[in-house]
């Protein structure tokens, strides 16, 4: 990518070296950051919702019983995890990743009674939207089958990623990396019967072809 960025032959566009800079930021942050740090949470909480946790597990089983277990998961695959879309819209409303947004006033403007002047840059603090009762019901549980209905994705207060999900590019593509790695991470949990009940002990992760690593002295 920075490469890519580099060769000004290729680009219709010469950036600046403060503008490559802030565009190798950026991709780091959103491409990485926020996906790492939902999936995190998303296992936090399925860890004290045991209830969703089964919910989710049944998803996924339901896909892996038509597939033999070498076979990876496919685009209808993920198509067809609705629950799982759902509990990550609801660990991103509760683990806002990105607080807000900066902006630049084009012109005067008035908020609150307060005049802010043409030029200024603002950060536009969006993450307590996220829990406010009137949008959300409940706002501090952990739901997410408030989300099934999908209609509540497309109103104009959704701000769980970045400034929307109409203004965030990648919002797709998180979600499918999201769900590919909760697909294998639940479907590895191991049962422990214990006074004739069935637990579910935490999953661990795996490395079925060795863990590699390099060791340096340096």
């Amino acid at each position: 990518m920075l490469g890519r960025l580099l060769r000004t032959e290729e680009n219709k566009y010469k950036l600046t070296d403060e503008e490559i800079i802030d565009q190798i930021i950026t991709i780091l942050y959103s491409g990485y950051e926020t996906v790492s740090t939902t999936s995190m949470m998303a296992v936090k909480y399925l860890h004290d919702h045991p209830s969703v946790l089964q919910e989710l597990r049944k998803e996924h089983l339901a896909i892996r019983e038509k597939k033999r277990p070498e076979d990876p998961i496919d685009l209808n695959d993920l198509k067809s995890m609705c629950f799982t879309r759902a509990v990550i819209f609801e660990t991103s409303r509760l683990a806002t990743i990105v607080n807000g947004v900066l902006r630049k006033t084009t012109k005067e403007m008035e908020l609150n009674r307060f005049v802010v002047p043409k030029g200024w840059r603002i950060y536009v603090y969006t993450r307590e939207i996220n829990y406010d009762p009137f949008l959300y019901p409940d706002p501090l549980s952990f739901n997410p089958w408030r989300w099934v209905d999908k209609s509540l994705e497309s109103q104009k207060y959704l701000f769980i990623f970045g400034g929307g999900t109409r203004q965030c590019p990648g919002k797709e593509l998180g979600i499918a990396e999201i769900s590919t790695f909760l697909h294998y991470f639940v479907t590895r949990y191991r049962w422990e019967e214990v006074g004739g009940d069935s637990l579910m002990k935490f999953p661990r992760v795996e490395a079925p072809n060795g863990l590699h690593i390099r060791v340096s002295s340096h």
